[in-house]
């Protein structure tokens, strides 16, 4: 019986598919974990942990206005240029709906997709590590695997009381959020070939032509490689 985790590491890779976004906006994954004290059960989240960067620094407002969900932004000029092709970006990754509860939901899209051929492996989206400036909101978490799912992720917030606008402050120099895995993980940055790229066909943006993806599972499932990877 073991009393803590001791697996292999299972291949993963990820790469960033965007029409709006420009390649130097790309941040790359750390290791949140690092066995320091040599403690067992840090060593156990070895590879398990990851943090992401945000893409761009933005101060974000959102609420809810006579019943439709709206947002606004303020572009840290000390980082970014406010060109058109910035504004393009950011309202591109940025979206809001409303709850079931009335209240607006923001989401940062962020254009990653991973990929691995470890049916097992759990990708959960935790809350960022670090206390970012945040105001009348709460981060939404999340897991699913990306085995046979290949999508984007969203960073997505909501907000607590839909009476008062939200704010939250995303910096490049902060995460915005954080990956973990259910098994230790080799992570690299991938080149996707045509086998991924046919396949994410089926499941990217299906949410636009399906009320429950859950019934089409099945049928995507069924058209995946043996391997991708």
């Amino acid at each position: 019986m073991n009393v803590y985790p001791k697996l292999g590491k299972t291949k993963v890779g990820y790469f960033y598919i965007s029409n709006s976004m420009h390649k130097s906006l790309e941040q790359t994954f750390d290791k949140i974990n690092y066995n320091e004290y040599g403690c067992p059960s840090v060593g156990g989240l070895s590879n398990r942990l990851f943090k992401l960067n945000s893409l761009a620094s933005l101060i974000v407002k959102f609420g809810v206005k006579d019943n439709e969900p709206y947002y606004t932004y303020e572009i840290d000029t000390k980082i970014h240029n406010p060109t058109e092709l910035m504004h393009d970006f950011v309202n591109d990754k940025l979206q809001v709906r409303l709850s079931n509860t009335g209240n607006c939901v923001l989401q940062f899209t962020t254009p990653l997709v991973f990929v691995t051929d470890d049916k097992e492996l759990e990708l959960t989206m935790i809350q960022p590590q670090q206390n970012i400036d945040i105001n009348n909101a709460v981060f939404v978490n999340g897991s699913f695997y990306p085995y046979g799912w290949l999508r984007v992720l969203n960073a997505a917030y909501t907000q607590i009381d839909k009476t008062k606008e939200s704010t939250i402050v995303f910096d490049i120099n902060k995460d915005m959020y954080t990956l973990f895995f259910n098994k230790p993980i080799d992570l690299n940055k991938i080149t996707p070939t045509k086998k991924i790229l046919d396949y994410m066909e089926y499941s990217d943006k299906s949410i636009n032509y399906h009320t429950n993806i859950k019934k089409i599972f099945k049928r995507v499932f069924q058209q995946r490689p043996k391997r991708m990877l």
